[in-house]
């Protein structure tokens, strides 16, 4: 998926480059993006283990990563944007942003401070069903609920 979105780097790069980072106290912070155009189950897979791969590496260091997950959604201008209209997509469509409640999938209290960033076309994009990926979202998004309010009760 990294190379459909163009970003020239690899999972193992981005855990090389956390580690040191993490390993001098210096916090990191991750942007992933699910549903992108042609992914699969497996790619969803190994996002999450990355993710999770991710978070390993923070705690057997003095730094701490924080993973931020998002529905993926196309904007003017981008290369995937024209990809997807020249495939047929609807323009008027591809800007159609709804809101997306991921509470129903028990991300309540993580969703505080994200409400804003929970938007969506509501467009299956990828082989992942639309409502596997929000459930993956939901999941991510607890888990790092649940890490960022460990330090507060270690401090309580």
């Amino acid at each position: 998926m990294l190379e459909a979105m163009d970003k020239r780097i690899n999972a193992e790069m981005t855990e090389r480059v956390a580690r040191r980072l993490l390993s001098h106290g210096i916090g990191v912070k991750g942007y992933f993006i699910l549903g992108f155009p042609g992914e699969t189950r497996a790619d969803l897979d190994a996002t999450v283990r990355h993710i999770r791969n991710l978070w390993e590496i923070a705690d057997r260091t003095a730094g701490d990563i924080r993973a931020s997950a998002f529905e993926f959604r196309p904007y003017p201008g981008t290369p995937v944007w024209t990809t997807l209209t020249e495939a047929g997509h609807d323009p008027d469509d591809l800007l159609a942003y709804g809101d997306v409640d991921l509470t129903q999938d028990g991300a309540d209290e993580s969703m505080r401070q994200r409400d804003e960033f929970n938007f969506s076309v509501g467009i299956q994009f990828g082989a992942v069903p639309l409502e596997d990926v929000r459930a993956t979202l939901a999941m991510l998004t607890r888990e790092q609920h649940q890490r960022n309010q460990a330090p507060e009760e270690a401090l309580a």
